[in-house]
C-alpha cells in the first residue's frame, strides 16, 4: 500500500460487527486450546457453531452498513491483494466455512486451519485500523493485540454461558482470568502509548466524552468486576454474571476505540 487508508465514518453497525467477530473467533480459539489439553470435542463443536453464527451475524451487519449488497460482492470478485479490507473479507468467509466443517465433521485437520483463520480474523480488524489515517488507531502497534485479547475474553465468556461450557466451568474460569489480566495489561499500555501518539483522543477516553465507556464499561464492568468475581465469589453465582459482564465489556471496548478514534 502506498499510504494510510482513509476510512469513512464508522457507526454502531461496525461496532456490533467487530463485537460479533471477536466473540466468534475467541470462542473457537479458546475451545481449540482446551480440546488440545483436555479432549473436549463437544466444547469445540459448540464453539464452532458459536463461531459460525457470530461471524455470519457480523457479516450481515457489515452488509447492512454498506447499504448496497452488490458492493460487498464486488469486494470478493475484484482481486486486491494489497487491500487489508479485501484480505479481511476473505479471511472471515474462509474461517466461517472452516468452522462449519469442524462443527459437522469434528475434523482435527480442518480445526487446525480454522484456528489459524480465527486468530488472523480476530486481529485483522486491529491491523485495518492501524494502517488507517486516524491517529488513535495508527499511533500504536498494540491495537491488533488488544482486539485479539478482547476476542479471547469475550469468546471464553460466551462459551461459559453455553450448555457445553458448564461442563468445563473450572478450566474456562482459569483461562478467563489469564485472558482478563492480559487484556488489562495491553489496554493500559495502549492508553499510555496513545497519549503520546494521539493525546486529544486518549484524553477523550479517560477524562472526556468517552469517560463512561472507558472507566465503567471497559475497565469496571468488562475487566475488574469479572476478575474479582472469578477470584472471590461462588462459581455458581459468578459464571453467568462474569460472562455477561465480559461480553458487555467487549462491546464497550469496540465502541470506545471506534468512536474515540474518529
Amino acid at each position: 500500500m502506498s499510504g494510510p487508508i482513509v476510512l469513512g465514518q464508522w457507526n454502531f453497525w461496525i461496532v456490533l460487527y467487530l463485537w460479533f467477530v471477536g466473540i466468534g473467533t475467541g470462542a473457537f480459539l479458546t475451545a481449540y486450546y482446551i480440546n488440545k489439553k483436555n479432549d473436549a470435542s463437544d466444547l469445540l463443536t459448540r464453539a464452532s457453531w458459536i463461531g459460525v453464527a457470530a461471524l455470519a451475524a457480523g457479516s450481515l451487519l457489515l452488509l447492512i452498513d454498506l447499504g448496497r449488497p452488490l458492493r460487498f460482492w464486488h469486494m470478493f470478485v475484484s482481486y486486491r491483494g494489497s487491500s487489508v479490507m479485501w484480505i479481511g473479507s476473505w479471511l472471515i468467509t474462509i474461517t466461517t466455512i472452516l468452522m462449519f466443517i469442524v462443527a459437522l465433521t469434528k475434523s482435527k485437520g480442518v480445526a487446525i486451519l480454522a484456528a489459524i483463520g480465527a486468530a488472523l480474523t480476530a486481529s485483522y480488524v486491529g491491523v485495518l485500523l492501524t494502517v488507517s489515517a486516524m491517529q488513535l488507531w495508527s499511533g500504536t502497534l498494540l491495537l491488533p493485540w488488544l482486539f485479539l485479547a478482547s476476542a479471547f475474553t469475550t469468546g471464553a465468556a460466551a462459551l461459559s454461558l453455553s450448555k457445553s461450557g458448564s461442563q468445563y466451568a473450572d478450566v474456562l474460569s482459569e483461562v478467563g482470568k489469564v485472558y482478563g489480566i492480559l487484556e488489562l495489561i495491553i489496554l493500559v499500555l495502549f492508553v499510555f502509548w496513545s497519549f503520546a501518539a494521539a493525546p486529544a483522543a486518549a484524553l477523550s477516553m479517560v477524562a472526556g466524552k468517552y469517560i463512561g465507556a472507558f472507566w465503567v464499561g471497559v475497565l469496571i464492568i468488562g475487566i475488574a468486576a469479572p476478575l474479582y468475581l472469578e477470584i472471590k465469589s461462588d462459581k455458581k453465582i459468578s459464571i453467568a454474571a462474569t460472562g455477561l459482564m465480559i461480553i458487555f465489556g467487549g462491546l464497550a471496548l469496540r465502541y470506545l476505540i471506534v468512536f474515540a478514534g474518529q
